[in-house]
């Protein structure tokens, strides 16, 4: 699947750039961004069943913390280009860094787990194998002793795959507190990020509307990311994500009621810190907390939870600021649905700190 989706997004991409035909445009534009989102939850689920749990959380910590530092490069990267060559030539670009498939394809093993819960015990032992001789030949000593097994449920369920996410107590709570927790913080992230230059424009601030000013916002993300990587096996999942959320929200108030330039870029930074680093936080704690043979899906949905509250925040912003709302009760509903969003995944959320895959569903 992650082979499909990059290929879909590369062979999208190269074809926006050599159309001349606006219809053709428009449905490679629909096709990129559907393969560009299929490798989320792809990735998501790979690295989390690839990784062991001492380390698990930090891995997939860093996979997301290339968000930022990605949309810092591709801001300068366009911009550059543009400069020089027509706009086709940053279709062109992302064309070429589909090439990065070929890494999916000889380095990157199917997972062990998958084959295992889906009765193919020969595939994922010869996996296992391949990772046990690596390490063999890179410390040059023998294996330590295999710990006793956890049950792993194999047998075939008849219910469908969306179905199984609320066979149980315990999974539809899984479910749905994942579900509600990315519809919070895509509601605010998207929300706020999608008005924000405007809101503070209708304050009398226009030089949020400069591109360096963009990029200024983007920049605290990155110690967001590196702090939640160190942490995450220390403080935990759950602590984390509800002390970045309630920071967020509060960083969010004092931005809205902001005064002064030097409030806006205090304030405008330590937001953003936590509201895009939440992001390494989510990812990593949905990949965790589904069963293996639900896991694609699991993601999928919770992602698509949050993909919907991505369309419906900057609508209802657009029109509270259209009906000539206070801006500052824009700022006051983000950072309510932070808390919501904090509080929930404290209370209902399961701790997978430490606690391999099949600890955390057993």
């Amino acid at each position: 699947m992650l082979i499909v989706s990059v290929c879909t997004w590369a062979i999208s991409s190269l074809v926006i750039a050599l159309t001349t035909n606006t219809t053709l445009f428009w449905i490679f534009r629909f096709t990129l961004g559907f393969g560009m989102a299929a490798q989320f939850p792809m990735t998501q689920s790979m690295l989390a069943e690839l990784f062991p749990a001492k380390s698990r959380g930090r891995c997939i910590c860093l996979l997301e913390g290339g968000y930022p530092l990605a949309c810092i490069l591709a801001g300068i990267y366009g911009w550059l280009l543009q400069m020089v060559f027509p706009w086709r030539s940053v279709f062109l670009a992302q064309a070429l860094g589909g090439l990065c498939v070929l890494i999916i394809i000889f380095l990157i093993p199917e997972s062990a787990r998958w084959y295992e819960a889906n009765g193919d015990f020969e595939s994922a032992d010869k996996i296992v194998r391949q990772y046990e001789e690596k390490v063999r030949t890179a410390t040059g000593k023998e294996l330590p002793p295999i710990p006793d097994p956890v049950p792993v449920r194999t047998e075939k369920s008849e219910k469908s795959k969306f179905a199984q996410l609320f066979e149980s107590r315990d999974q539809t709570q899984k479910t749905l507190t994942m579900w509600i927790l990315w519809f919070c913080v895509l509601f605010g992230h998207y929300g706020l990020n999608t008005w924000v230059s405007d809101l503070l424009v209708a304050k009398g601030f226009d030089v949020v509307q400069s591109n360096s000013f963009v990029i200024l916002m983007y920049l605290p993300a990155i110690p967001g990311y590196l702090i939640a990587t160190w942490l995450v096996e220390i403080v935990g999942r759950k602590k984390m994500i509800f002390t970045y959320l309630i920071l967020a929200a509060i960083f969010s108030y004092f931005y809205g009621g902001s005064t002064s330039m030097a409030q806006i870029i205090v304030f405008g930074c330590l937001l953003q810190m936590f509201n895009f680093g939440i992001w390494s936080l989510i990812y990593t704690y949905a990949s965790e907390v589904f069963p293996t043979r639900v896991r694609g899906i699991g993601t999928g949905t919770t992602s698509s939870a949050g993909r919907l509250a991505s369309l419906i925040a900057p609508t209802l912003f657009g029109a509270m600021m259209q009906a000539g709302a206070d801006t500052m009760y824009i700022f006051v509903l983000a950072s309510v649905v932070f808390i919501i969003g904090a509080v929930s995944t404290l209370v209902f959320g399961t701790e997978t700190k430490g606690r391999s895959i099949e600890e955390i569903n057993g």
